[in-house]
């Protein structure tokens, strides 16, 4: 292993705890942290990387199937939700297009009204396919009736999969042949039930979070539950790396990155309210922690840096410091790995992770490597986080 490890503290006074050194830290858990507050039976699509795929029971789809949802959106184009059938020209697709939400059941088989509904405020929809005929109503504003021509009605065999928001890639080269939005639509959807009751859980989640009462800001936000991105799918872990990022936690703990394995790798996470820096490049693990002063939990973004250089990792949170002088030996790998950020994908896989469960809160302005992280613009989200924006208002922790 190596030469134990010494860690030293830019000007800041260390606390410690009994015999093993360690500094003193207070388990609060989530409630001590302020929080948002959600928006119940919610989800918030975030366009192209945002998508809940169900599997439905086949009895429920082929009689007179019916579904509702309340919509809120400023998109001007977009899915809401997809169903692809057993016959290749017919569909059931619920869809945004010049801000009127329209129904399609075919290819050029579609009914809409001509009010506009991308303003930003809830609206319900209601459709339905009956017999003949599939019907759309919005607020209480029927258009009119779509009508199918004889037996088609008996022809259209939906399959079992239902895509709320944009569908897996395997189906857009038919979405384009159909004429129909490739992605969905960034807004929130609420209620959504099929043939009056609400919806399973769904089998997958790609980057479909919780929407939030209040105003909006920037950066991601993260609802723990196996929430995680991957920011460089081909990462080499070397004996130099900064990291540099802000954080507003709505839980004292959870992982915030990670790549490697058990011999080589860089972890970063939280452990009730200590923020820990862990490395090894082959010759050893060795960590940095700061325990701050001020509770992170404080409802306000602080300021995370970790910086590697040989064999000396320092971290910064905020404006306390502190430094880790570990193993001067090493071990180098070519070995490539993914960088996770807010979870990893199988928390079995990792056991060796002294920290596996999910970040919970916002993270904004991240920078790995000196390469800005731009959150939108990730295709590899998974789970329930929205890489589009964090809820801005929050409420405070109860009194204990």
């Amino acid at each position: 292993m190596g030469k134990s490890s010494e860690q030293k503290s830019f000007g800041v006074s260390s606390r410690k705890n009994g015999l093993d050194g360690k500094e003193e830290i207070k388990d609060d858990g989530v409630s001590s942290c302020f929080h948002p507050t959600p928006i119940p039976d919610s989800f918030h699509l975030a366009g192209a990387s945002s998508s809940l795929s169900y599997t439905m029971p086949s009895r429920a789809l082929t009689h007179r199937p019916y579904f509702s949802l309340d919509v809120k959106t400023k998109s001007a184009e977009g899915l809401l939700f997809y169903i692809p059938a057993e016959q290749e020209k017919y569909h059931l697709a619920l869809y945004v297009s010049k801000g009127r939400i329209r129904l399609s059941v075919g290819r050029q088989r579609e009914i809409f009204n001509r009010e506009k509904y991308n303003d930003g405020k809830w609206h319900t929809v209601t459709l339905s396919l009956e017999k003949r005929r599939f019907r759309l109503v919005i607020d209480g504003l029927r258009a009119q009736d779509g009508v199918l021509n004889p037996g088609e009605s008996s022809s259209i065999q939906l399959s079992t999969a239902v895509h709320l928001g944009s569908p897996p890639p395997h189906t857009h080269a038919d979405l384009k042949w159909k004429s129909l939005p490739v992605h969905g639509v960034v807004g929130c959807v609420r209620n959504f039930r099929m043939n009056g009751s609400a919806m399973a859980a769904p089998a997958v989640n790609c980057g479909v979070g919780l929407c939030f009462e209040g105003q909006m800001e920037s950066g991601a936000y993260f609802s723990g539950k196996g929430a995680h991105i991957i920011i460089d799918e081909s990462f080499m872990v070397t004996r130099k790396f900064e990291l540099v990022f802000e954080l507003r936690p709505s839980n004292q703990s959870g992982l915030l990155l990670h790549t490697g394995n058990s011999d080589h790798h860089l972890t970063v996470f939280m452990r009730k309210g200590e923020v820990v820096a862990q490395v090894n490049n082959g010759g050893g693990g060795f960590n940095v922690s700061v325990q701050p002063k001020q509770s992170l939990c404080d409802g306000v973004f602080h300021r995370i840096a970790v910086i590697q250089r040989n064999n000396v990792v320092e971290m910064h949170v905020d404006t306390e410091g502190r430094y880790t002088i570990g193993p001067s030996s090493s071990s180098p790998t070519k070995d490539r790995f993914p960088v996770y950020v807010g979870g990893v994908p199988d928390r079995r896989r990792f056991s060796f992770l002294p920290v596996t469960e999910s970040y919970v809160g916002c993270l904004q302005n991240m920078v790995f490597n000196r390469d800005v992280v731009v959150f939108d613009k990730l295709a590899a989200v998974f789970g329930p986080v929205n890489v589009r924006e964090c809820p801005a208002n929050l409420t405070a922790p109860s009194p204990q």
